[in-house]
């Protein structure tokens, strides 16, 4: 156990660092796809609010409107839509479920648990990445580990008021609102096989009450889709984006094979894959031999069961992304913590040097503070200082690290491991923006093409997607008509100006004869935008190129 003096310091540092990650890589770009689809909603919600979200004026009902509300009463209070204020909503978001944990291990005890439980998912890869980008999962996550966390209390025995079991229902009203059913779903399969694998008193949890509760706010939320949008608009919201985006996605969703996230998970978890991996063995041994866990591994327990159970409702749906796995994260981070903070005082009390598991560790955080460095020097092909600065703070950091452990000098060695880690997610979300804005963000040329357009003239274009349906009018301001080239060709009714997407490697609809090429920008290989003007003296065939125009060529965004 630490001195009080250093615990109170360990704890400062932790959340000075947990504070810097939240706030670096906020200030850039709307990147393809999510974020212009989630802003450019966000925008809509702000100017006219109702309950089901539109996008680009038009019904976009694929989530409940929470998430969209939070973001939207930020731009109304900020005065003026913007992409960093609506990550930030996604930051704030990270650092409260970061919070929550923190206090749900010194509440069980087990403080330092929940230090090192917060560290460790604020430097995962998933949660470092998801938590700075313009989606709904981290406000999703934020309410599942409350409701989480409640469950513990009331099963624990601690919480006998109703607060807890307000904290717990109310929390899942909450996820239910802000993406759905699959939020409740999720927390109530995790905590019911955690109750059960614990041999805890589910009647502590009041489930009848607490399904009646969530039955109501269901229908309070269905009816209120139903007198907003009638019965269509409640049917694509309870059948399509439930039901078939569960069992048959199509083109509603992201269809992967069964075992996606064995090998996700481990993704989402770098650097920490030697805790998830001895864990994992841990308690496989003890299910296979029926060995009984120590009374004080009881939230251990817990965590790893209820992360475990939320795992495979996600794996059943068809529909399967790495930023599902979110909500799941925080009690697999506390989990793995517990197993971690055991380790290290079997390794101070013992006067063994380093185990396999340290040697199998570092080297992991090694690569993950050196990787941003130099990918970004690789990739920008010149000496940036930003990324020279970062790569020397990752050698020191992995130098102490090292002389640390062969000097047997273990305290230095776990901090400075730590530090690593910090060090390397720090690295990835300022070079990150540096080395890829370009390709991501679509602004500047959108940007570019207001200028052409005449005041208030919407804009009028092919291969339309939701991302361009949306950075346009977050942009501009300009609705967007999407175009049919082929019955343009035919009725002879074509547009002063016409903007083309090439989307989906490189497939294009082609523009009619009688335009001229006024400027193009490739983002990325998979994503590239071209301006055309109507000319009766341009001669091009349907979707060649055509000279540009003599008026400005827009700026450049990518190579």
């Amino acid at each position: 156990m630490n001195p009080p003096g250093e615990a109170r310091a360990s704890a400062r540092l932790v959340l000075l660092a947990c504070l810097l990650l939240g706030a670096l890589g906020l200030h850039r770009g709307l990147w393809t796809p999510d974020e212009p689809r989630e802003a450019e909603i966000s925008r809509e919600m702000a100017l006219a609010p109702t309950v089901i979200p539109t996008l680009n004026g038009q019904r976009f009902i694929e989530k409940p409107p929470l998430y969209y509300w939070v973001i939207a009463g930020v731009f109304r209070a900020a005065g003026q839509p913007s992409g960093d204020l609506a990550r930030a909503v996604s930051s704030l978001a990270g650092l409260a479920t970061l919070l929550a944990v923190v206090a749900w291990a010194a509440r069980a005890g087990r403080r330092e648990a929940g230090l090192l439980a917060a560290l460790l998912l604020a430097t995962s890869v998933q949660f470092l990445v998801s938590t700075h980008w313009v989606l709904i999962d981290p406000l999703l996550m934020l309410f599942t580990t409350l409701a989480a966390w409640a469950g513990w209390e009331r099963l624990a025995g601690r919480g006998r008021g109703p607060g807890w079991l307000a904290v717990l229902y109310g929390a899942l009203a909450l996820a239910l609102w802000t993406k759905g059913l699959i939020g409740v779903v999720l927390v109530v399969f995790g905590i019911g096989v955690a109750t059960l694998a614990g041999r805890h008193d589910w009647r502590r949890l009041r489930p009848c009450s607490g399904a009646l509760f969530l039955a109501a706010m269901v229908a309070l939320l269905g009816a209120a889709i139903y007198a907003e949008g009638g019965r269509s608009a409640l049917w694509e919201w309870a059948w399509v984006n439930h039901v078939q985006r569960f069992t048959n996605p199509g083109a509603t969703g992201h269809r992967q094979p069964l075992p996606y996230y064995l090998w996700t998970l481990p993704m989402a978890l770098l650097p920490w894959l030697v805790p998830l991996v001895d864990g994992l063995a841990t308690a496989l041994r003890t299910i296979l031999h029926r060995r009984a866990a120590a009374p004080g591994d009881a939230l251990q327990r817990y965590a790893g069961w209820l992360a475990a159970a939320m795992l495979l409702p996600l794996s059943a749906s068809a529909t399967k992304r790495e930023t599902y796995l979110l909500p799941l994260l925080p009690p697999l981070a506390l989990c793995l913590a517990l197993r971690v903070t055991d380790w290290y005082a079997a390794w101070h009390a013992a006067r063994a040097g380093a185990g396999w598991r340290w040697w199998a560790q570092f080297p992991l955080l090694a690569l993950y503070a050196l990787a941003p460095g130099v990918a970004a020097l690789v990739y920008l092909r010149r000496a940036d200082p930003p990324a020279l600065l970062a790569l020397l703070a990752a050698l020191a950091a992995v130098g102490l690290c090292l002389v640390a452990v062969l000097r047997d000098r273990r305290p230095l060695a776990a901090r400075a491991a730590l530090g690593c880690a910090v060090v390397g997610a720090a690295s990835l979300l300022v070079l990150a923006p540096r080395a890829i804005d370009a390709q991501k963000n679509m602004a500047p040329f959108v940007r570019w093409v207001d200028t052409r357009l005449p005041p208030g003239q919407p804009v009028s274009a092919l291969n339309v997607d939701e991302t361009l349906a949306a950075i346009v009018p977050f942009e501009s301001g300009r609705s967007v008509i999407a175009l049919d080239a082929a019955a343009l060709a035919r009725t002879g009714s074509l547009p002063e100006w016409l903007l083309q997407q090439e989307a989906d490697k490189g497939e294009r609809t082609p523009v009619p004869p009688g335009y001229a090429l006024a400027g193009r920008a490739r983002f990325g290989s998979g994503r590239a935008l071209s301006l055309w003007r109507r000319s009766a003296a341009a001669e091009p065939a349907a979707g060649a190129a055509a000279p540009a125009a003599s008026r400005a060529a827009p700026p450049a965004t990518a190579p």
